[in-house]
């Protein structure tokens, strides 16, 4: 194969690879009142590696991390609250299913038992009506954004220097908080 056959069979490579950095995606807001409710989905996140840690009985998920801000057009936005999704699937040998647990800062809010592999998938990675944040006494007139990303475990770097593996960080649209 000559210097000209070379070029497409590189380019052909490249272009088969499909993007599977995982990422955080369809984000979107909805506020019911004060109530700020998220739907969002994880792409790319769920592997064969780490539905084999669950299948070997290792508790294993994803921690969401989500931030309001107060948007300001020159400046730095200003933080006004966070929360964070834990969410933890462990297998049952016994009854050959899966629990799927969701902590929201710490607390669990749901328990969820799922059959199989593409129900625990879904379970894990795609969520509706998330009750992120309740607005207080907030203007009416300042914009509200929320940033969110997902952390997806822990490594090393050179076996020595711990550090979290995330996703990129996503910008929900922004929105105003409803008159009290």
């Amino acid at each position: 194969m000559g210097p000209s056959g070379v070029v497409p069979l590189v380019a052909f490579l490249f272009a088969a690879q499909p993007d599977v950095k995982p990422r955080v995606s369809e984000l979107q807001v909805a506020l019911d009142g004060r109530r700020v409710d998220l739907g969002f989905a994880l792409e790319n996140a769920f592997t064969d590696d780490l539905f084999e840690r669950i299948q070997s009985g290792l508790a294993s998920g994803f921690t969401f991390r989500f931030v309001l801000f107060r948007d300001h057009k020159r400046w730095f936005d200003k933080t006004l609250d966070d929360t964070a999704l834990q969410v933890v699937a462990m297998y049952n040998a016994v009854e050959r299913e899966y629990l799927v647990n969701y902590k929201q800062d710490g607390r669990l809010i749901e328990s969820r038992v799922v059959q199989d592999r593409a129900e625990l998938e879904r379970a894990m990675t795609r969520f509706e009506d998330f009750h992120a944040f309740t607005l207080g006494d907030l203007d009416p007139e300042r914009r509200l954004l929320i940033r969110a990303r997902a952390e997806l475990g822990s490594r090393t770097i050179f076996k020595l220097i711990p550090t979290r593996v995330t996703t990129e960080w996503v910008r929900s649209r922004k929105f105003r908080p409803p008159a009290a």
